[in-house]
């Protein structure tokens, strides 16, 4: 495997107490608690974000009861970049790119995306996620990539945009 990516963090791992203020501090966020969802972050492998219940404003899809793509598409972006935050820990990290595959229409009350690293690099952080149903059922999947700015060297103190 080449230097540049590895399966090992840019910078240490959070703590246990550091991952629960992150995940209470976007959790904490309107937008969030408008959108109903909920972020568990267990560890720097997984990221996780539970919405339940679907809503009205989370429907429409094709003009159906099916959870829009758009919604679907911001989770994504909050999971794959949680998950490049944690490993780009105390440097500006941003998603640079998500290729989402819409496998099934996602029905029912409850969605669950988990996102893990693929690769890990000085510059660019690989990321994939699905989102399940309550059926369990993998309705999207989602490979992003994290873009890493600065020197290898991280900063005093990690600073997250919500």
């Amino acid at each position: 495997m080449s230097k540049e990516l590895s399966m090992s963090p840019v910078s240490p791992s959070l703590s246990p107490d550091e991952r629960n203020e992150l995940a209470a501090q976007w959790n904490a966020h309107p937008g969030m608690k408008h959108m109903g969802a909920v972020v568990e972050i267990t560890d720097a492998d997984e990221v996780k974000a539970v919405i339940d219940p679907i809503e009205a404003h989370h429907r429409g899809g094709l003009g159906t009861d099916a959870v829009n793509g758009a919604l679907i598409a911001g989770m994504f972006d909050l999971v794959i970049g949680l998950v490049g935050f944690l490993h780009a820990k105390g440097r500006k990290a941003g998603v640079a790119q998500l290729n989402i595959q819409f496998l099934r229409p996602a029905h029912g009350d409850r969605l669950e995306f988990v996102g893990r690293p693929v690769k890990v690099g000085q510059n660019l952080i690989f990321v994939a996620a699905e989102l399940t149903d309550e059926k369990e059922q993998i309705c999207a999947r989602c490979d992003g990539i994290m873009a890493v700015s600065g020197s290898g060297r991280p900063q005093k103190q990690a600073q997250v945009s919500l």
